[in-house]
């Protein structure tokens, strides 16, 4: 099932920190601290009434939050000088990258929540929507 666009928009975000950390991107640690500025993180926030309830969606919201905390870490390397250690963040290993697989995995998880929830029985569509408001 695709999880649609919530997914894609942190794919492109991570595709913009990525070309920052390379040198060729304008965010800054300020501005990616910023979890709720993003639009996974809007649409977190205008899902939390109707999925609060459920732990993937908790889970998903503070692991959001741990992944900009640790961009803008990562972000303020670089502003000191440090961009190798900034670019391992985001490579294979690093923990920038370890946290955006977790993050793309609770919310696999969540989608199978949502359908199980026998409070959510409407499709499924609706969750993942972030196009509409």
């Amino acid at each position: 099932m695709d999880v649609g666009r919530p997914l894609r928009a942190h794919a492109t975000w991570l595709a913009h920190l990525r070309e920052t950390l390379y040198g060729h991107g304008p965010l800054t640690a300020g501005m990616a601290i910023a979890d709720t500025e993003c639009e996974l993180g809007q649409w977190l926030q205008r899902r939390e009434a109707a999925y609060g309830h459920l732990r993937a969606f908790k889970e998903l919201a503070q692991i959001h939050t741990r992944f900009h905390r640790r961009a803008a870490y990562c972000l303020q390397l670089v502003a000191d000088g440090r961009r190798g250690e900034a670019i391992a963040e985001a490579e294979e290993r690093g923990e920038l990258r370890r946290l955006s697989r977790l993050l793309v995995s609770t919310f696999h998880t969540l989608q199978l929540e949502a359908v199980a929830d026998p409070g959510q029985r409407r499709a499924f569509r609706s969750l993942v929507d972030v196009g509409e408001r």
